[in-house]
């Protein structure tokens, strides 16, 4: 009996190790990355979002991370492994303090920050922050993805 309960454990173990990326939902998850540039510079602190131009249970899926020192980010969807694959719109930001205005507080105020408090101002064209108005898209497959940005003021 106690083989028998143990051969139940290695059979679900390896189906948990031959499933990674997958939700309880059934469905793939997988990663993106990438480097934004602006006008051939790499951004630090840049948000970028991609949102779903499909709805899923009545509502767009979106996923965002924030961008490196060197421009560089990698979105993986909050508490899961990664990103469903499909087409994307893509809106990028970098909010940083007006000049000469500090955060109530006194304190230094991370892109979130800005962005809950109001108090952020946009460093990159207006065009890529509204899904409305990005040109910006990516189409995520299976597998791991790249999408680079580069930003102009054209």
């Amino acid at each position: 009996m106690r083989a028998g309960k143990f051969g139940g454990l290695l059979v679900g173990a390896a189906l948990f190790v031959a499933l990674p990326g997958c939700s309880g939902k059934g469905g793939v998850f997988v990663t993106v990355s990438g480097i934004v540039k602006y006008n051939g510079t790499p951004v630090e602190g840049a948000k970028v979002k991609f949102i779903s131009t499909t709805e899923s249970s009545g509502a767009k899926l979106d996923y965002s991370s924030q961008t490196d020192s060197s421009g560089k980010y990698m979105v993986a969807g909050g508490g899961t492994s990664g990103i469903t694959p499909g087409m994307y719109k893509v809106v990028i930001t970098k909010l940083v303090l007006p000049s000469g205005k500090g955060s109530p507080s006194g304190e230094e105020l991370d892109p979130l920050q800005l962005e809950m408090s109001g108090l952020g101002a946009n460093k990159l064209p207006k065009k890529y922050a509204d899904p409305n108005t990005t040109k910006l898209t990516a189409t995520v497959e299976p597998g791991k993805n790249e999408a680079n940005f580069d930003l102009t003021d054209k």
